[in-house]
């Protein structure tokens, strides 16, 4: 390998660098709205929770109703009943009729009692909900806070990866047409387009054994030189 040939895998090795800082960066930004999903699901939760007691509430309140107007029409009849008592004739015939009256009336004082539970759990529901609404609040504002800080730290991410791609028509030009394109074409594929040779005679890439002539070849810089397995270019420390 030439010193010509020496330059070009420092040059390469130059732009696998400004590569992997781009490519640690667009992980990073890629990885930002993952963090905010824990408060995402909060949130979510939060409205499943509420979606909930809010359903729970509607059928409660249609209790009342259904109860009410059963208790109405009780009410009806006990009137009804008391309207015939006046006009019956016996003391057998009255004794009856305050018997039905009697338990008319008791069906309708059970109705109530059932509403009045009912209308407590309407209230004990109606509670719950304000506090969980309370409680969606607070998960949404610490969710708002976390994206915030999320998006802020993205927008210096998206600053500094602007920075080094604007580095890097510069570097890639001074490296020549053929050994970028090899580069590209692997970096594509691969990630990274360069691999350290590995224990004197493998490839750090893919750990492939190389020839001998290869091996000499990276370690006396005479020849650029490319691992016959994952096309890596192969370059050493010493």
């Amino acid at each position: 390998m030439t010193d010509t040939s020496r330059e070009v895998i420092e040059r390469l090795r130059a732009l696998q660098d400004l590569d992997s800082r781009i490519a640690d960066l667009d992980r990073e930004i890629s990885a930002g709205p993952k963090a905010v999903e824990s408060f995402q699901r909060a949130v979510a939760a939060a409205d499943l929770k509420i979606a909930g007691l809010e359903e729970r509430l509607k059928m409660l309140r249609a209790q009342v109703k259904l109860r009410e107007n059963e208790a109405k029409t009780g009410q009806g009849k006990v009137d009804r009943l008391q309207e015939q008592a006046m006009q019956v004739k016996t003391n057998r015939e009255f004794t009856a009729m305050r018997t039905e009256i009697s338990s008319a009336k008791a069906d309708v004082n059970k109705l109530e009692e059932e509403i009045l539970k009912i209308m407590e759990a309407v209230e004990e529901q109606e509670k719950g909900i304000v506090a969980a609404r309370e409680e969606r609040s607070r998960e949404q504002a610490r969710l708002d806070g976390e994206r915030a800080k999320v998006d802020a730290a993205i927008d210096g991410l998206r600053q500094r990866r602007a920075a080094h791609a604007a580095e890097r028509p510069a570097v890639a030009k001074a490296v020549p047409i053929e050994a970028l394109a090899a580069y590209d074409r692997v970096l594509r594929v691969r990630g990274h387009a360069l691999a350290p040779l590995a224990d004197a005679e493998y490839c750090g890439g893919c750990m492939e054994r190389l020839t001998r002539n290869d091996v000499l070849a990276v370690l006396n810089s005479t020849r650029v030189v490319t691992c016959k397995s994952c096309s890596r270019i192969l370059y050493t420390d010493r």
